[in-house]
């Protein structure tokens, strides 16, 4: 969801000011900037997560994976 948003950012903050209604709703630029460091912050475990789902998941894999992001 981080990375559709961060990809229509463009899109949102014209739709936003387009729409009164939702002036305060809309997003500073320090919150899209949070928003990108939230992103890249959680890149590595979505890459950990997909690597070390399904069928051929093991308990080593796993385990190996979470050392690795416990640096």
């Amino acid at each position: 969801m981080l990375v559709v948003a961060l990809n229509k950012k463009a899109a949102i903050d014209l739709y936003v000011e387009d729409n009164p209604d939702l002036e305060d709703d809309g997003l500073s630029r320090q919150d899209w900037t949070r928003l990108r460091t939230i992103k890249d912050f959680l890149a590595p475990f979505h890459r950990a997560t997909l690597k070390t789902q399904g069928d051929n998941a093991s308990i080593d894999k796993v385990l190996f994976t979470m050392d690795i992001l416990n640096l």
